[in-house]
């Protein structure tokens, strides 16, 4: 109160009963949406809308303390999340308080020295048989079924199956490509440049082409420019609509444990490796700039495809299909 009455503190306090949440929309239209790519701002929405606006939103700009951060990061260690998580919060909200700070709405940042958690990184995999995988699609609907075989057995990230348009599945024909076209990535609304700004071509498997084929008939043959995996509105789907609307839905009616939908890109390199390919291959079709990445992240996998019978991936997926098949016939 003293030094506000010296008057050295009046214009680093301007905005400071500001809240945290009505902030952080400012930050998002101000900063982010501007400078950050798409796939950043899909993460980002994701960490706010789970981790941070819930339990400091509320808060005054002028009530956050190292305290305040600190009791934070118990609160949602408590609630389960791990080390990672926390520490990537720690590092969003550090950055979207520096902006308070220099945008004059924050004497000083409340994260800056607050300690990370200690971790260590786990490369370990937990790769979905396709018989799991085919026990989801059996609870959704074509559009939806059709998406979980491009994750799934395709390899793609959500970002680009959710930018594939019907001209990068189909030819002029309207046949399925032998190569699915994959140069995009839609997330926030907005469609932008692949991980690593590359587009890549992977191999379009005969069991996914029919799906996509079944979905485009029933769509009403769009035009090549219309998304794939349209919303309600022909828009580009949201990441994290998709996933709280749809995928944990369909994981419970299945009966399956939750998952992330990206792990379902595991699914895709395991039958890759069982099929026999290098790592080289596996990593030019998952689109992984380094091939050693690869290597490393799925070292167990072929290690353990040396003591396996190779079986194409085609074949996999009929094998996991021909069960539900004949139930569906038969009933």
């Amino acid at each position: 109160r003293r030094e506000r009455q010296l008057g050295q503190l009046g214009s680093q306090l301007l905005g400071s009963e500001q809240t945290v949440a009505a902030f952080v929309d400012e930050w998002w239209e101000k900063y982010a949406v501007p400078r950050l790519v798409a796939n950043t701002l899909d993460s980002y929405a994701h960490a706010l809308d789970r981790w941070i606006v819930p339990y400091l939103g509320e808060l005054r700009l002028r009530d956050l303390s190292r305290e305040t951060i600190e009791t934070w990061v118990a609160q949602i260690t408590a609630e389960g999340a791990g080390a990672p998580s926390v520490n990537k919060n720690l590092g969003i909200a550090q950055g979207i308080f520096q902006r308070a700070v220099e945008w004059r709405k924050l004497a000083v940042n409340p994260v800056v020295g607050v300690k990370r958690l200690p971790h260590e990184r786990d490369d370990s995999i937990d790769a979905h048989t396709p018989e799991e995988v085919e026990a989801i699609r059996n609870v959704l609907d074509l559009r939806d079924a059709a998406l979980i075989s491009v994750l799934a057995y395709q390899g793609l990230r959500q970002g680009e199956a959710y930018a594939l348009t019907w001209g990068d599945v189909l030819d002029a024909g309207g046949k399925p490509r032998e190569r699915l076209n994959v140069h995009g990535s839609a997330s926030s609304g907005e469609i932008g440049p692949t991980k690593g700004k590359r587009g890549r071509e992977p191999e379009l498997f005969r069991p996914v082409a029919r799906d996509l084929a079944e979905l485009y008939l029933h769509q009403g043959r769009p035009h090549s420019s219309a998304l794939v995996f349209p919303d309600s509105r022909g828009g580009p789907l949201r990441r994290q609509n998709w996933r709280q609307r749809i995928w944990k839905d369909a994981l419970a009616a299945a009966g399956i444990p939750y998952f992330r939908p990206h792990d379902l890109r595991h699914t895709c390199a395991t039958l890759l490796i069982y099929e026999g390919r290098l790592f080289v291959e596996v990593a030019e079709h998952l689109g992984h700039r380094d091939p050693s990445v690869t290597a490393r992240v799925y070292a167990h996998v072929f290690a353990d495809a040396k003591k396996r019978r190779h079986v194409p991936i085609e074949a996999a997926i009929a094998a996991a299909r021909q069960p539900l098949q004949q139930t569906a016939e038969s009933t």
